[in-house]
Protein backbone atom coordinates (compact mmCIF):
# COMPACT_ATOMS: atom_id res chain seq x y z
CA UNK A 1 0.00 0.00 0.00
CA UNK A 2 1.67 3.52 -0.94
CA UNK A 3 1.88 5.55 1.62
CA UNK A 4 0.35 9.30 1.76
CA UNK A 5 1.84 12.56 3.00
CA UNK A 6 0.27 15.84 3.36
CA UNK A 7 0.96 19.11 5.43
CA UNK A 8 0.46 22.86 5.70
CA UNK A 9 0.41 24.89 2.69
CA UNK A 10 -0.04 28.51 1.68
CA UNK A 11 0.24 30.82 -1.43
CA UNK A 12 2.32 33.89 -1.84
CA UNK A 13 0.15 35.78 -4.37
CA UNK A 14 -3.37 35.24 -6.21
CA UNK A 15 -1.85 32.66 -8.47
CA UNK A 16 0.38 30.16 -8.38
CA UNK A 17 3.45 29.95 -11.12
CA UNK A 18 6.01 27.91 -9.20
CA UNK A 19 4.98 25.15 -6.83
CA UNK A 20 7.77 25.50 -4.03
CA UNK A 21 8.26 22.01 -1.77
CA UNK A 22 9.82 22.50 1.84
CA UNK A 23 11.38 19.49 3.07
CA UNK A 24 12.14 19.61 7.20
CA UNK A 25 14.54 18.17 9.07
CA UNK A 26 14.48 15.42 11.26
CA UNK A 27 12.53 15.27 14.87
CA UNK A 28 10.85 18.60 13.17
CA UNK A 29 7.48 19.20 11.08
CA UNK A 30 5.80 20.42 7.73
CA UNK A 31 5.05 23.87 10.04
CA UNK A 32 8.14 24.10 11.41
CA UNK A 33 10.03 24.84 7.87
CA UNK A 34 6.41 26.90 6.72
CA UNK A 35 7.98 29.86 8.33
CA UNK A 36 10.27 29.80 5.96
CA UNK A 37 8.34 29.55 3.02
CA UNK A 38 6.20 32.64 4.65
CA UNK A 39 9.56 34.57 4.21
CA UNK A 40 10.79 33.63 0.79
CA UNK A 41 7.39 34.42 -0.59
CA UNK A 42 8.00 38.19 0.36
CA UNK A 43 10.53 37.89 -2.74
CA UNK A 44 8.60 34.86 -4.90
CA UNK A 45 4.87 36.18 -5.62
CA UNK A 46 2.85 33.76 -7.30
CA UNK A 47 4.27 30.67 -5.41
CA UNK A 48 2.43 27.75 -3.83
CA UNK A 49 4.32 26.51 -0.98
CA UNK A 50 3.38 23.01 0.34
CA UNK A 51 5.42 21.55 3.32
CA UNK A 52 4.70 17.68 3.87
CA UNK A 53 5.26 15.86 7.48
CA UNK A 54 7.24 12.70 6.78
CA UNK A 55 5.86 9.27 7.09
CA UNK A 56 8.24 8.25 9.73
CA UNK A 57 7.18 9.11 13.45
CA UNK A 58 10.07 10.62 15.48
CA UNK A 59 9.41 11.35 19.16
CA UNK A 60 6.24 12.94 20.65
CA UNK A 61 5.52 15.54 18.05
CA UNK A 62 7.85 14.74 15.41
CA UNK A 63 8.72 13.28 12.02
CA UNK A 64 11.51 12.26 9.98
CA UNK A 65 11.83 10.95 6.41
CA UNK A 66 14.61 8.25 7.38
CA UNK A 67 15.75 6.59 10.66
CA UNK A 68 19.64 6.87 10.26
CA UNK A 69 20.21 4.49 12.94
CA UNK A 70 22.15 2.25 10.48
CA UNK A 71 24.44 3.67 9.02
CA UNK A 72 25.66 1.26 6.40
CA UNK A 73 25.44 2.54 3.23
CA UNK A 74 23.44 0.11 1.13
CA UNK A 75 20.47 0.26 4.22
CA UNK A 76 20.68 4.29 4.21
CA UNK A 77 20.43 4.06 0.85
CA UNK A 78 17.42 1.85 0.70
CA UNK A 79 15.81 4.21 3.21
CA UNK A 80 16.35 7.30 0.81
CA UNK A 81 15.19 5.20 -2.00
CA UNK A 82 11.81 4.52 0.02
CA UNK A 83 11.55 8.24 1.30
CA UNK A 84 12.29 9.68 -2.31
CA UNK A 85 9.48 7.50 -3.93
CA UNK A 86 7.11 8.85 -1.20
CA UNK A 87 7.78 12.36 -1.65
CA UNK A 88 8.00 12.02 -5.80
CA UNK A 89 4.36 10.84 -5.73
CA UNK A 90 3.57 13.94 -3.75
CA UNK A 91 5.31 15.95 -6.02
CA UNK A 92 3.60 14.67 -8.77
CA UNK A 93 0.31 14.76 -7.13
CA UNK A 94 0.96 18.47 -6.39
CA UNK A 95 2.15 19.44 -10.03
CA UNK A 96 -1.16 17.42 -11.10
CA UNK A 97 -3.53 19.14 -9.14
CA UNK A 98 -1.71 22.84 -9.54
CA UNK A 99 -1.74 22.59 -13.25
CA UNK A 100 2.69 23.21 -13.38
CA UNK A 101 5.43 21.63 -15.52
CA UNK A 102 8.47 20.22 -13.56
CA UNK A 103 10.46 23.62 -14.89
CA UNK A 104 8.13 25.15 -12.06
CA UNK A 105 9.19 23.01 -9.39
CA UNK A 106 11.56 24.00 -6.57
CA UNK A 107 12.69 21.56 -3.55
CA UNK A 108 13.90 23.58 -0.47
CA UNK A 109 15.30 21.14 2.61
CA UNK A 110 16.85 21.42 5.53
CA UNK A 111 18.99 18.95 7.49
CA UNK A 112 17.44 15.51 6.58
CA UNK A 113 15.15 17.24 4.53
CA UNK A 114 18.01 18.83 2.21
CA UNK A 115 19.78 15.35 2.03
CA UNK A 116 16.64 14.13 0.59
CA UNK A 117 15.90 16.98 -1.52
CA UNK A 118 19.46 16.58 -3.27
CA UNK A 119 18.72 13.38 -3.88
CA UNK A 120 15.15 13.53 -5.13
CA UNK A 121 16.15 16.29 -7.48
CA UNK A 122 19.37 14.40 -8.99
CA UNK A 123 17.40 11.46 -9.45
CA UNK A 124 14.28 12.64 -10.69
CA UNK A 125 13.04 11.87 -14.57
CA UNK A 126 12.61 15.11 -15.50
CA UNK A 127 14.74 18.24 -14.46
CA UNK A 128 13.26 20.97 -11.56
CA UNK A 129 13.63 24.38 -11.40
CA UNK A 130 16.19 24.92 -8.88
CA UNK A 131 17.19 23.74 -5.57
CA UNK A 132 17.61 25.14 -2.09
CA UNK A 133 19.97 22.85 0.06
CA UNK A 134 20.29 24.28 4.05
CA UNK A 135 22.67 22.48 6.58
CA UNK A 136 22.73 19.08 4.43
CA UNK A 137 24.95 16.41 2.63
CA UNK A 138 25.33 14.32 0.08
CA UNK A 139 24.29 10.90 1.11
CA UNK A 140 25.89 7.84 -0.03
CA UNK A 141 28.12 9.62 -2.54
CA UNK A 142 29.58 6.28 -4.13
CA UNK A 143 25.77 5.58 -4.72
CA UNK A 144 24.31 8.68 -6.16
CA UNK A 145 26.65 9.54 -8.59
CA UNK A 146 25.62 6.33 -11.34
CA UNK A 147 22.03 7.03 -11.05
CA UNK A 148 22.40 9.96 -11.98
CA UNK A 149 19.17 11.10 -14.23
CA UNK A 150 19.13 15.36 -14.06
CA UNK A 151 20.99 18.41 -13.18
CA UNK A 152 19.53 20.88 -11.68
CA UNK A 153 20.40 24.34 -10.32
CA UNK A 154 21.53 23.95 -7.27
CA UNK A 155 22.22 26.11 -4.20
CA UNK A 156 24.00 24.78 -1.04
CA UNK A 157 23.58 27.26 2.35
CA UNK A 158 25.74 25.98 5.69
CA UNK A 159 26.68 27.36 8.58
CA UNK A 160 30.10 27.43 9.60
CA UNK A 161 29.63 26.44 13.13
CA UNK A 162 27.27 23.83 12.49
CA UNK A 163 27.53 20.80 15.05
CA UNK A 164 24.57 18.68 13.74
CA UNK A 165 25.33 18.43 10.31
CA UNK A 166 29.12 19.19 10.86
CA UNK A 167 30.21 22.14 8.22
CA UNK A 168 32.82 19.48 6.88
CA UNK A 169 30.02 18.04 4.66
CA UNK A 170 29.31 21.05 2.79
CA UNK A 171 32.89 20.56 1.60
CA UNK A 172 31.65 16.94 1.03
CA UNK A 173 28.78 18.00 -0.67
CA UNK A 174 30.41 20.74 -2.62
CA UNK A 175 33.38 18.60 -4.31
CA UNK A 176 30.72 16.14 -5.25
CA UNK A 177 28.33 18.43 -7.44
CA UNK A 178 31.46 20.31 -8.95
CA UNK A 179 32.92 16.57 -9.83
CA UNK A 180 29.26 15.55 -11.78
CA UNK A 181 29.31 18.41 -13.29
CA UNK A 182 25.99 19.62 -11.52
CA UNK A 183 25.50 23.43 -11.38
CA UNK A 184 26.38 25.40 -7.98
CA UNK A 185 26.23 28.13 -6.06
CA UNK A 186 27.82 27.16 -2.22
CA UNK A 187 27.61 29.64 0.63
CA UNK A 188 29.26 29.34 4.24
CA UNK A 189 27.15 31.19 6.47
CA UNK A 190 30.26 32.47 8.75
CA UNK A 191 29.34 31.75 12.73
CA UNK A 192 25.75 30.03 11.73
CA UNK A 193 25.05 27.36 13.92
CA UNK A 194 22.17 24.43 12.84
CA UNK A 195 19.56 26.43 11.58
CA UNK A 196 18.30 28.75 8.59
CA UNK A 197 19.08 32.56 9.38
CA UNK A 198 17.99 35.56 7.26
CA UNK A 199 20.94 35.57 5.26
CA UNK A 200 20.24 32.22 4.18
CA UNK A 201 16.38 32.52 3.40
CA UNK A 202 17.75 35.56 1.02
CA UNK A 203 20.09 34.26 -0.38
CA UNK A 204 17.63 31.00 -1.29
CA UNK A 205 14.95 33.30 -2.43
CA UNK A 206 17.11 35.22 -4.98
CA UNK A 207 18.67 31.41 -5.72
CA UNK A 208 15.14 30.68 -6.83
CA UNK A 209 13.94 33.93 -8.48
CA UNK A 210 16.97 34.04 -10.65
CA UNK A 211 16.41 30.70 -11.87
CA UNK A 212 12.74 31.06 -12.98
CA UNK A 213 13.40 34.47 -14.91
CA UNK A 214 16.52 33.19 -16.63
Amino acid sequence: MSVIINGPSFSSGSSANILVVLLHGRGATGNSILSVGHLMGKLLPDAYFIAPNAHIKYGDTGYAWFNGRDFSEDVIFSDMEKAALIVNNFIDLQLKNIGLNNDKLVLVGFSQGAMLAVHIALLRKKKCASVISYSGAIICPSYLKHRINVKPDICVIHGTQDEVVPFSFFDGAVEFLLNNDVPLESHAISGLDHSINSTGIEIGARFIANRLSS
